[in-house]
């Protein structure tokens, strides 16, 4: 896994490995300087990274559960699963509230790309691009 940085709003970049060894470190001295440190584990909210993640993980149950014995069984249970987040991301018009949130749209956008068109793609893309212009602003 790759090390990506964490930094709370003006305080100095910690990698998620230096943040663990701190973290430990803290932990078994049992010392002061607990918050600074929780302010860097802080994860911001992302409706969109939930909604990618909601997604995925009915497509994953649909693939796993979904009873196959006939079309209208699939199609009850995709309704079920994956059709909800779908629908939710078909529709998105707000852009990532995070970086990783905007990471997440990319990669389902790529994701649904290649498995043919997909309303998707554009809408993914149009969050990434809108959280990225915003950042850039900053």
């Amino acid at each position: 896994m790759l090390e990506r940085p964490i930094q709370a709003a003006g305080e100095a970049m910690l990698t998620r490995r230096q943040l663990i060894s701190t973290s430990s470190a803290v932990a078994v001295a049992g010392v002061a300087g607990i918050a600074p440190i929780a302010a860097h584990a802080a994860v911001a909210d992302d409706p969109l990274l939930d909604a990618v993640n909601a997604y995925r993980a009915g497509l994953a149950d649909y693939n796993d559960n979904a009873p196959m014995d006939t079309d209208a069984a699939a199609d009850a249970y995709a309704q079920i699963s994956w059709m909800p987040p779908f629908k939710a991301l078909e529709s998105w018009t707000t852009p990532a509230t995070t970086r990783e949130g905007a990471m997440a749209a990319l990669r389902l956008a790529v994701d649904e790309d290649e498995n043919g068109e997909s309303p998707l793609i554009g809408t993914m893309m149009r969050a990434a691009l809108a959280y990225l212009e915003q950042e850039r602003a900053l």
